[in-house]
């Protein structure tokens, strides 16, 4: 009884371009569902061994996959932060004169 191994792996391949896709919403409704999927599988013989193994190295790529989007939207953020302290460095101060460039009075 291969074929509901098989399916999980499939469904597993499906993540992975998701998330080599940046299609997160959709990624995570797939994630849910293999999930499903899985807790319902029985046993594993060992004629689903190969699958597993594939199914393994699928599951590497796609976490290294998440992994890499993460530390990147780390970054964005980062580079956010500091543009947004940056800005913040402009403004006016409360209680004092003045506070935009073009001001003459």
């Amino acid at each position: 009884m291969l074929a509901p191994w098989q399916d999980l792996l499939v469904r597993a391949e499906r993540e992975r371009a998701l998330a080599a896709e940046g299609r997160w919403e959709e990624l995570a409704e797939a994630g849910a569902e293999r999930a499903r999927l899985a807790a319902a599988l029985p046993a594993p013989t060992p004629a689903v061994r190969p699958l597993l193994e594939r199914l393994a190295l699928v599951q590497e790529q796609l976490t290294a996959l998440l992994v890499a989007a993460r530390a990147q939207t780390a970054r964005e953020l980062g580079t956010l932060h500091r543009g947004s302290a940056a800005v913040r460095g402009y403004a006016p101060v409360a209680g004092a004169p003045g506070g935009w460039v073009d001001e003459s009075s």
